[in-house]
């Protein structure tokens, strides 16, 4: 007998294979606050305002308008005594590091309405992965997830 020598052919896909592949519905995570959650976000934003509007307020009533003499408390012309100089001049040197503090977290809460507004508030500026609301709660101003963080953090460590 003898052997017929096969031909190697390609297979046909069969009815099964042939079919475009089921997409498995994958639920991605949501990339937005509700509204109701921006409300709150907000509401807390705007009472930080005021908080801070009313700390730099009282900052400026009592140390920075000040003169030496009077919060030196002396209605004289004497001169003053150095160390009296140097620890009113002391207060408002620390004065002004916090008003100034306080202006730059007025900046970070008025970018965070900013935010609200324009629909990226709690969506992190490095990853664009939704900031966690407990993170929101403690950090109203937060721009960056803290995995967002980090990267930040890594990126300035090598300089770039």
């Amino acid at each position: 007998m003898k052997k017929s020598a096969k031909k190697k052919t390609a297979k046909k896909p069969s009815r099964k294979s042939a079919r475009k592949p089921v997409k498995k519905t994958v639920k991605r995570p949501v990339l937005k606050l509700s509204k109701r959650e921006l409300e709150h976000f907000r509401t807390k934003l705007m009472a930080e305002k005021n908080k801070v509007l009313e700390e730099m307020d009282g900052l400026q009533q009592n140390n920075l308008k000040q003169s030496i003499s009077d919060a030196a408390g002396e209605n004289s012309r004497y001169t003053y005594h150095l160390g009296d100089v140097a620890s009113l001049s002391y207060g408002r040197e620390f004065s002004m590091g916090l008003a100034e503090r306080q202006q730059k977290y007025l900046e970070e809460i008025d970018e965070g309405l900013e935010r609200i507004r324009d629909g990226t508030y709690g969506i992190c500026k490095v990853t664009g992965e939704l900031i966690p609301a407990e993170r929101l709660e403690e950090v109203p101003v937060a721009k960056y997830s803290v995995k967002g963080k980090e990267i930040l953090e890594r990126r300035r460590r090598r300089g770039g």
